[in-house]
């Protein structure tokens, strides 16, 4: 950007966003770092810090009383404020919504959850959705006026707009308009994304692939679908319908969850209720649980296979219930995959669990914030 000589006030707000986000990434830096951080005069990096202590988003820290005597003027030090708001994460799926709160530093300061039933009508979920964000909100100490921003991930296809496109788990959530939904209640900015999608973005924020770039994130559950990054970055579509693989039967994603159910209900007299009893099936060696989990295994790998070979990512993170399996189902999945492509590619486990799409949201959110405190426009 070319500014022209008299333009002051812009002048101004770039240097004013320039020392804000070495602050952000760095939380704390004396006067001198920050004046050989951003390479521009002490000066005005000392006017910029007045006007940002003013607005609440810095301030000096007192320098450290460690007892011993000091020689001189101690040096200025300054911190961001990561109390100076926070964001709102939801996870609306069809069985349960998840909130979690955090400052905006990315700490987490509650988590909340709640059931609801697949029957559920849109307008409900909304509701519950408000209300359990309201209850995350004052579970951490604060209200919806310290909210920066919502970050919301959600069933179905969602477009760039954060409206719901499609939703085949959910019929009467298509077309629900998920900023219209959020923006009101919480007063903030609202962004969303499918619920998959962002999950793969917590992940490589704050989970299995922080060091990776390219990333494939499969959610292995009672339904299986995909998100992936590709340099870092989420990879939507211009539909927001990337990665469903799984609508193309050759996929046979719809058809892996029946193994672990049917075994399940042909077990309901021995007490079968839960995935978790397969997996302790197959630790023991029952021959029909090993069965079972290499059929899913051989129905999972297509749509992976078909991912991978078209990605080439450097890391796939399997999520959702059946990951809990862990090597039980990541062994024979990585030997198929091995069979199937022309390189070998790291599979691993999900470190978040079911909290993998909220802190996918929460970091929607916090990049939303970072866009706001750090893009200056010309216009002002």
């Amino acid at each position: 950007m070319t500014v022209a000589g008299g333009d002051s006030s812009l002048l101004r707000r770039l240097n004013a966003a320039a020392v804000l986000r070495v602050l952000y990434e760095a939380r704390s830096l004396t006067l001198t770092e920050l004046v050989q951080s951003t390479t521009v005069t002490r000066a005005t990096v000392e006017n910029a810090l007045t006007g940002l202590v003013e607005q609440g988003w810095v301030e000096e820290v007192a320098p450290p009383a460690d007892g011993r005597r000091q020689v001189g003027r101690p040096a200025k030090s300054y911190r961001f404020r990561v109390e100076a708001g926070c964001v709102l994460g939801l996870d609306i799926g069809m069985h349960k919504v998840l909130a979690m709160v955090t400052d905006l530093g990315g700490q987490v300061l509650a988590t909340r959850q709640t059931a609801v039933s697949p029957s559920l009508p849109a307008a409900g979920r909304i509701a519950a959705a408000r209300t359990l964000g309201h209850r995350t909100l004052r579970g951490a100490g604060l209200r919806a006026a310290d909210v920066q921003a919502v970050g919301v991930g959600s069933t179905g296809i969602v477009d760039a707009a954060g409206r719901v496109r499609l939703s085949s788990l959910l019929p009467d959530w298509t077309g629900t308009d998920l900023p219209g939904a959020f923006t009101e209640p919480f007063g903030a900015e609202v962004v969303a994304a499918n619920d998959t999608k962002i999950a793969a973005l917590g992940e490589h924020w704050n989970g299995a692939a922080t060091g990776a770039r390219d990333v494939l994130y499969i959610h292995a559950g009672r339904h299986i679908s995909a998100g992936a990054l590709i340099d870092g970055r989420l990879h939507t579509g211009r539909n927001g319908a990337s990665a469903e693989i799984g609508n193309l039967p050759a996929a046979r994603w719809r058809s892996a969850p029946e193994h672990p159910l049917r075994w399940l209900d042909e077990g309901r007299d021995e007490g079968r209720d839960d995935v978790e009893d397969l997996f302790a099936a197959v630790r023991a060696n029952d021959a029909s649980a090993l069965k079972t989990l290499e059929h899913y295994a051989d129905d999972l790998v297509q749509g992976i296979a078909a991912m991978v070979l078209a990605m080439d990512p450097e890391l796939v993170v399997i999520g959702g219930g059946v990951s809990l399996a862990g090597d039980l189902l990541l062994d024979p999945l990585r030997e198929r995959l091995d069979a199937l492509c022309l390189f070998p590619v790291d599979v691993v486990a999900s470190r978040l669990g079911d909290q993998s799409v909220a802190t996918g949201a929460v970091r929607l959110a916090l990049d939303a914030v970072e866009k706001r405190l750090f893009e200056v426009s010309a216009r002002g």
